[in-house]
């Protein structure tokens, strides 16, 4: 047997959805923020590898190219030893993109010099 809906209970369910809809778009907007700053993050690591196994060849333009993938606002620090390369790529990420909130990321990688490549 149904019972007859109050007054004061009027439109409580879509009050209800309006507020699980809200959750939602916050929950989404979170977890786009999270893939955002894992992509920089891979960025770094890739960049950071490519740049070394280049310069471990010895190959000038192949470390340019790898460069040209550094993350947007990205820094690049390469130290050199006598048998290795290690290079270290700091970048920035937006954790809510349009507010100035970031997280700073970095990756470093080493590779060791190939016989006949300047340091």
């Amino acid at each position: 047997m149904m019972r007859p809906i109050k007054v004061r209970e009027r439109g409580a369910v879509t009050v209800e959805a309006a507020f699980a809809s809200l959750g939602l778009v916050a929950l989404l907007a979170v977890l786009v923020s999270a893939i955002g700053v894992v992509l920089v993050q891979v960025q770094c690591v890739d960049a950071a590898a490519a740049i070394a196994r280049q310069a471990a060849r010895g190959d000038a333009n192949g470390v340019a190219e790898a460069k040209s993938h550094l993350p947007k606002g990205g820094q690049l620090v390469v130290r050199t030893t006598a048998t290795t390369v290690t290079v270290r790529v700091e970048a920035e990420a937006a954790i809510v993109p349009g507010i100035r909130t970031t997280v700073r990321l970095a990756a470093e990688s080493t590779a060791v010099l190939e016989p006949g490549a300047s340091p």
